[in-house]
């Protein structure tokens, strides 16, 4: 039997990716089976289970690309000439979210089978931490180019404000995901200016 290359096999799991994103978003996280992700694929289910062994590996897979792109999103901000304040981090974040899941529901749903699933669990603790980690740094550097901290002091300050923002980022899933007529701009709005700067 031929060899996959590496380019084919990214190719192939890419596609199932975006077909369990559009199956997620129609159903939500928990009424979708890999029957439907399978479906919306359009690839037999022996093809699927070549590259994921369950739904789970599939969510993961799904949380690892969002991820990266959402620390790409961060790196690429702190590129820019003056860095934008920490508050432009939180809508930057936010943005590229719901324009990867299109309902952040998605994101309750699955911390919501994180409580008693181990695997989902660690995933999401793993998500938690990247994002965390990834605030942390950009603030870090924020307070190194808006205020002239010293390296060390910077990341002080950044290790204790990082929770808050982490705190926001999570508060708008749950409110938009939860709350009717939840008013995303007024939330940011209202919440974005009492953060630290």
């Amino acid at each position: 039997m031929p060899k996959v290359s590496e380019q084919h096999r990214v190719a192939r799991q890419d596609e199932i990716i975006e077909a369990a994103l559009t199956a997620f978003r129609r159903k939500g996280f928990q009424a979708t089976s890999m029957a439907e992700i399978i479906s919306e694929s359009g690839m037999s289910a022996g093809a699927i289970y070549g590259y994921f062994d369950s739904k789970t590996e599939i969510v993961h897979a799904v949380a690892t690309r969002i991820v990266r792109a959402r620390v790409e999103d961060l790196d690429n901000l702190a590129q820019l000439d003056p860095m934008p304040e920490p508050s432009i981090m939180i809508r930057t974040l936010l943005s590229g979210l719901i324009d990867s899941l299109g309902l952040p529901a998605i994101l309750l749903q699955v911390w919501g089978e994180a409580v008693t699933d181990p695997t989902l669990r660690e995933l999401c603790v793993g998500i938690f931490g990247s994002l965390r980690d990834a605030m942390t740094l950009y603030v870090a550097r924020w307070q190194q180019s808006a205020h002239g901290l010293s390296v060390v002091d910077a990341q002080r300050v950044a290790r204790e404000q990082a929770p808050l923002f982490v705190s926001v980022v999570n508060g708008f899933v749950v409110q938009d995901s939860l709350v009717p007529g939840f008013d995303r701009a007024s939330f940011l709005d209202e919440t974005l200016p009492h953060l630290p700067r």
